[in-house]
């Protein structure tokens, strides 16, 4: 069991880091026995634990004892771990004096980190805010060039494997279905659903020029193929036949989706009232924003979707900044599918710190906007879904990738080779860390001018191939939502055993869940005897458990 001191302030951040790495803890209780203690206290209390870890980037009391200087004057902000450099974004600094160098700065290797032998253990201070980290993450979001870096996941390794060096074994549930490797939430934004709806205005003459001089000039630079141009340039000497009925309108591609998906499933986010550009949106051309459809004139659509197990969602206008006409939104959804429970992404993925609060208020399930429109990757460090500070039950869907990010013009504007090099990074770390890869490909993204739809194929085929299991978006928020209620309410190690009771709070509802067991790198005189190092334990909903460590 993990003890927990901290601040009164820091106390929810500590409940959410730990609603991530699902693992026993608690908040210090003196006279209790504690295996682990962490602290981002001046002072702590005489405490005999077999690990003491101090996260501070202030002075402390430990300090003063072991004459350990401390310095604030940081170069680099990005230390070295396990192969991974790791950004820092709160205070930091780093140390002098005696005690062994436990993590090193980026370039200039200083030490940021020390490791000191005591009577009952070890004691690793660390000159940063374990928190404070976690404060930013969640709700500042990493800025774009370390947009690959899973920096929150990469905290709860780094502190795992601090534990584990110190012979302590690691109980935890982990980010993982049952079966699988992760998850994969397949997401459309649906911004247009047919070319018939724009003549002559800056869509459709925005449209013509990619489609003929756009994807010419993307031939000649090398970064797409012949057949892509020529179907670029059929589409558009077609326009007139598709604006007379005579031809399917191209852009409308509800159908083309459920058959790549096949029986994978996907969710779709619609717009709810048409031609509104909404409030407070800070662009040049946010007049742009305004749509020509809403979600009203599509009941077809979204009846077949429905029955064929897909979800709606929806496509929020002004949900993100004014709770009344959040709710004005959702009732359209609601009153168009008769879901009960919606989950929202806003339109152009605008958001601010209130708007999880809104959200909430407004009376979403869930929401899937923490993302970026520049670039791809973990915007909050995570690859798992979390819930924003400020709310009690609202839970973010973080999104990782995004089809325009790689191949919009104004954006990175990548080739397929560049694409997948920045795609397999994201695969790699939800491979080793599990959690869910949430992906948006938007619905024109399969029609001319995109043709992004043999990327989007090949994308799954990977997916399958790294093990994912697929989901729509309202299943995953509910197998976190579920792996949230299980409590830890007693930890302890007898010999070479360990013993668990936990409660879970699902009202009865089925429960299955992986315990994985972080064997310590000795156990007595044993030493881990599996390459991972851990193992992992089939949980149904037993209240208390006893698993052997070898």
């Amino acid at each position: 069991m993990i003890g927990i001191l901290c601040h009164k302030n820091e106390r929810a951040l500590v409940q959410e880091f730990f609603e991530l790495f699902k693992t026993p803890w608690e908040f210090l209780i003196e006279g209790r026995n504690y295996e682990i203690v962490m602290s981002t206290l001046y002072e702590i209390p005489r405490v005999k634990a077999r690990l003491v870890i101090i996260f501070s980037s202030k002075p402390t009391a430990f300090d003063a004892l072991r004459g350990i200087t401390v310095d604030s004057a940081i170069s680099d902000r990005l230390i070295d771990f396990a192969r991974t450099r790791l950004p820092i974004y709160g205070d930091l600094v780093s140390f002098g004096g005696q005690g062994q160098p436990l993590i090193r700065g980026g370039s200039n290797s200083e030490i940021i980190g020390k490791k000191f032998a005591e009577a009952h253990g070890q004691v690793l201070r660390v000159g940063y805010n374990l928190f404070d980290e976690i404060a930013f993450l969640l709700s500042e979001g990493q800025p774009a060039k370390y947009a690959l870096i899973p920096t929150l996941e990469a905290h709860i390794a780094l502190l795992r494997s601090w534990i584990t060096d110190a012979g302590i074994p690691v109980v935890e549930i982990p980010p993982v279905p049952c079966g699988y490797n992760f998850f994969a939430c397949l997401t459309h934004d649906v911004d247009f659903v047919s070319i018939r709806q724009h003549r002559f205005d800056h869509t459709m003459w925005g449209f013509a020029y990619r489609a003929t001089v756009g994807s010419l000039l993307e031939f000649v630079r090398g970064r797409t193929f012949w057949n892509r141009v020529v179907r670029n340039w059929l589409a558009f000497s077609s326009l007139p036949l598709v604006y007379a009925g005579m031809l399917k309108d191209f852009w409308d591609q509800f159908e083309a989706y459920t058959v790549i998906e096949k029986d994978l499933t996907s969710t779709f986010f619609l717009i709810p009232f048409k031609n509104r550009a909404g409030e407070k949106v800070k662009s040049q051309f946010s007049n742009r924003r305004a749509t020509r459809y809403d979600i009203s004139e599509v009941q077809p659509q979204v009846d077949r979707l429905v029955e064929q197990g897909f979800e709606i969602g929806l496509h929020g206008i002004d949900a993100w900044q004014c709770t009344h006409k959040g709710k004005q939104e959702l009732d359209r959804v609601v009153a168009t599918t008769g879901q009960k429970r919606v989950g929202v992404r806003i339109h152009w993925l605008c958001f601010d710190h209130y708007s999880p609060a809104v959200l909430e208020q407004a009376g979403f399930d869930y929401d899937s906007t923490f993302g970026y429109n520049e670039t791809i990757g973990f915007k909050g460090g995570t690859i798992q879904v979390f819930r924003p500070l400020k709310v009690a039950r609202l839970l973010e869907l973080p999104l990782h990738i995004q089809d325009t990010a790689l191949f919009f013009p104004q954006r990175m504007a990548l080739t397929d080779t560049e694409a997948w090099d920045l795609c397999e990074i994201i695969l790699d770390n939800a491979t080793r860390f599990g959690g869910v890869v949430t992906v948006l490909w938007h619905m024109r993204s399969l029609a001319p001018e995109r043709l992004w739809g043999k990327f989007y194929s090949q994308l799954l085929q990977k997916l399958r191939g790294r093990g994912a299991r697929f989901v729509k978006a309202s299943e995953v928020v509910q197998w976190f939502r579920q792996r949230r209620s299980v409590t830890f309410e007693e930890y302890s190690i007898i010999g070479n055993t360990v013993r668990l009771r936990l409660r879970h709070e699902g009202c009865g509802s089925k429960i299955q869940f992986y315990l994985r067991v972080h064997r310590p790198i000795r156990v007595g005189s044993m030493e881990p005897n599996n390459n991972q190092g851990y193992f992992d334990f089939l949980w149904s909903g037993e209240s208390s458990i006893e698993i052997p460590l070898d």
